[in-house]
C-alpha cells in the first residue's frame, strides 16, 4: 500500500495565501455599511437614466403613433402625395425598439443591485472562509485528495462572484462619468428630448383630436429632420446603455475570472 504523503508543515496549497487575504478584505467591506450605499446608489442612478430615457421614448412614441393616425399629406406630384406617417415609420419602429431596449437595461441594472444587496455581505466571504480552512484541512492530512482542489475552486468562483457585484457599480459610474462618454452622451440626450418636445408642441396628447393639421403639413421638412436626429441620437443613447450594461459588466467578470480561475486553476490534478 502507498503511503500517503503529507506536505512539510507550514507549506501552504498554491493561491491559498492570496486567496485568504482577498477573503478578509471582502469581509472587512461588506461590514462596512458606506460602502455597499454607494455601490447602491450609483446602481440607482443608472436605473433611473435608462428609465427617464424609456419615458421620454414612449412620449415620442405616442406623439409619432397619433400623427400617423392623420389623413393629411403633401401632394408631390400626379397621384404622389406624402403623408406625416410615411415618414415618421422608421423613426416609430426605432423607437419601439429603443424603449424596449431601455426597459430591459433598466431590469438589468435593478437586477444587479437587488444581487450586490444579497451578495455584498459578510455571510459569503465567512462561508468560503469555511471552505477555505476546510481545504488547508484537507491538505494537511490528504494533500492528493481530489476534494482539496475542488474546494479551491469553489472559493474561487466564490471571490469572482463576490468582485463582479461589488466592482460593476463602480466601474459603471467611472464609465459613464468619463469624458468620453459624457460627451456623446449628453448632448444626444439634450436632442433627443428636445426634438421629442418638438413633436409634442404638434399634438397635444391631451386632446389628439384638435391637431393642426396645416402646422403639420407645412412642417413636413422639419418632421424629416426631426426624425433624422431622433434617430441619431437614439442610436448614440442606445450604444451607451449597451457599452455601460452590457459589455463593461461581461469585461469585469471575464478579467476577475481570467485572474482568479486562470487555466491552470480549473484543472483538477490526476489521481
Amino acid at each position: 500500500m502507498d503511503q500517503m504523503h503529507n506536505p512539510p508543515f507550514g507549506r501552504l496549497p498554491r493561491g491559498a495565501t492570496l486567496s485568504a487575504a482577498l477573503l478578509l478584505l471582502m469581509l472587512l467591506l461588506s461590514a462596512v455599511d458606506s460602502f455597499r450605499d454607494a455601490g447602491d446608489d450609483r446602481l440607482s442612478d443608472a436605473g433611473n437614466r435608462a428609465i427617464a430615457a424609456f419615458a421620454v421614448a414612449r412620449t415620442i412614441n405616442g406623439v409619432v403613433s397619433v400623427i400617423q393616425e392623420m389623413q393629411v399629406g403633401v401632394s408631390l406630384g400626379i397621384n404622389t402625395t406624402l403623408e406625416p406617417g410615411q415618414i415618421l415609420d422608421p423613426l416609430n419602429d426605432l423607437i419601439e425598439r429603443f424603449s424596449t431596449a431601455a426597459l430591459i437595461a433598466a431590469t438589468l441594472l435593478w437586477a444587479l443591485k437587488l444581487a450586490g444587496e444579497f451578495v455584498i455581505a459578510p455571510w459569503l466571504p465567512l462561508a468560503l472562509c469555511g471552505l477555505l480552512a476546510l481545504r488547508l484541512l484537507l491538505y494537511r492530512r490528504h494533500a492528493d485528495s481530489d476534494l482539496g482542489p475542488l474546494l479551491a475552486q469553489m472559493v474561487r468562483i466564490g471571490i469572482v462572484i463576490w468582485a463582479f457585484a461589488a466592482l460593476t457599480p463602480w466601474v459603471i459610474d467611472s464609465v459613464h462619468e468619463s469624458s468620453i462618454v459624457q460627451s456623446h452622451y449628453q448632448q444626444a440626450t439634450q436632442d433627443f428630448e428636445d426634438a421629442g418636445q418638438q413633436l409634442r408642441g404638434i399634438v397635444d396628447l391631451a386632446s389628439p383630436l384638435d391637431i393642426d393639421r396645416g402646422k403639420i403639413t407645412s412642417r413636413m421638412d422639419q418632421l424629416t429632420g426631426m426624425a433624422d436626429r431622433l434617430s441619431r441620437q437614439a442610436i448614440i443613447v442606445l450604444a451607451v446603455f449597451v457599452f455601460e450594461v452590457l459589455l463593461v459588466p461581461l469585461l469585469i467578470f471575464w478579467i476577475s475570472a481570467r485572474i482568479l480561475l486562470g487555466t491552470r486553476g480549473t484543472t483538477l490534478p490526476a489521481r
